[in-house]
Parts: C-alpha cells; structure tokens; sequence
C-alpha cells in the first residue's frame, strides 16, 4: 500500500473533475459521506461513476450505494481551502 504523500495528493489532484462532479461529492458529503443511487436521477449516476474513476467515491457491488472515500474527503477539504 502506498502512503498518500502531499506529493501523491497533488498529483490525484490534477485530475480533472467536472463542476457538476464536484458538486455531486459535496452533496455526499453533506449526507454524511453516503448516497442511495437508486433514489437519484440517472444522470447523476454518471457523475458518481466520474468520481469513482478519480478515487473520491467508492460504489457498491450492486452500485445503488455511493461512498466518499478518504481521499474524496482530501479532495473536498482542499477545494474547501482553495475558495
């Protein structure tokens, strides 16, 4: 296993994410790090499979559950800082 090193951060950082990802992940976030997919729209199920491609959402086996990662919460804390 790797240590995330503010180095590591950085790079998964620069990984691009879309406004309306960002915004799905705060929206996780405030319900406490996780999302029923199934009571969503399904385009919003795009956006939660952006932010797991990018590591910040991990999604159940039977992909009705989305679930903040560390590195989502890492993630968020430091656009937090930014603005």
């Amino acid at each position: 296993m790797t240590l995330l090193t503010d180095p590591a951060i950085n790079q998964l950082m620069k990984r691009p994410l879309s406004d309306r990802a960002r915004g799905f992940l705060r929206h996780v976030q405030f319900e406490g790090g996780k999302v029923d997919l199934s009571a969503l729209d399904l385009t919003l199920n795009i956006v939660a499979e952006e932010c797991r491609r990018c590591g910040y959402l991990h999604l159940t086996a039977e992909g009705e559950t989305a679930k903040l990662t560390g590195l989502g919460q890492a993630y968020l804390d430091r656009l937090m800082r930014a603005h």
